[in-house]
């Protein structure tokens, strides 16, 4: 393992609005950690592209990532990314960022169609179930979509749901739906991620966790990616080490990272 090459893929910089720190504090975390790639993902939330100011945010973050990426070669291979949200909510919309020059597109969800972010729902009184078929029945929608490189955090609502809030959440009852999903995402060429922020979290365990990345697997998915979602330089790299060991454990040989949108593949 110490060996290997080790690469975070989920990041986020002071051009996310919940970033905390320049995209250099970031790069230079990523050497002193001794990663060999460092992928900044910032936010892009199509539903509200406009209204929050994306338009503006993400070209500022691809110019910061781009001056980075001279300052640190040869020392850290930094690779201009985007975190796109919601895109099921505004396809045209995403439609246009997606072919904006990035390296790499994670596909999120954080909210379904008419709801706030999981982060600020309050539980009280809701039908877990009913939000758990709602979520995974627009991450189908998304998976069906497919124009983005990998899919982020497959199981986003249990950090909420049950890290935050300590409520039960039964995913059995969603497991033909995640099937769909894994299937369709093969179909597409896209790849999941191993999200390991829940890690140091209530949650205590990866997004998705172990089962879900082998089923990936058994269904013949390949692209995998590890991803630390720091939004702080202290976080950039957190949690890596542990995701990489889930994938072997799930059966992959290989991780992978992306330039110019095309997979690249790293023995582990």
């Amino acid at each position: 393992m110490s060996d290997m090459p080790l690469m975070d893929l989920h990041t986020h910089s002071d051009s996310s609005p919940d970033g905390e720190e320049p995209t250099t504090s970031l790069c230079e975390a990523a050497v002193d950690k001794g990663l060999f790639a460092l992928a900044i993902t910032d936010h892009c939330e199509v539903n509200v592209y406009k209204e929050e100011c994306y338009d503006r945010s993400i070209k500022q973050s691809m110019f910061e990532i781009i001056k980075a990426r001279e300052v640190f070669r040869g020392r850290l291979k930094v690779l201009v990314g985007v975190e796109l949200g919601q895109a099921t909510q505004n396809f045209p919309c995403a439609e246009q960022v997606v072919k904006a020059g990035f390296d790499f597109v994670i596909g999120s969800l954080h909210n379904t169609k008419g709801r706030p972010d999981f982060a600020f729902i309050d539980y009280a009184g809701e039908n877990i179930d009913r939000l758990l078929e709602e979520y995974y029945a627009e991450l189908l929608e998304l998976a069906q979509w497919g124009k983005f490189d990998v899919l982020g955090h497959l199981t986003y609502p249990l950090r909420y749901i049950v890290g935050e809030h300590g409520l039960t959440a039964n995913l059995d009852r969603c497991e033909d739906q995640m099937d769909k999903i894994l299937k369709a995402l093969i179909e597409n060429g896209c790849g999941i991620e191993v999200n390991t922020s829940t890690l140091r979290q209530a949650l205590g365990r990866t997004m998705p966790e172990l089962r879900h990345v082998k089923r990936y697997r058994e269904l013949g998915g390949e692209i995998i990616t590890v991803g630390s979602d720091a939004h702080c330089a202290r976080h950039v790299g957190a949690g890596i080490r542990e995701g990489i060991e889930l994938i072997k454990a799930a059966g992959f040989t290989h991780m992978t990272y992306f330039e110019k949108r095309k997979p690249v593949q790293v023995a582990i």
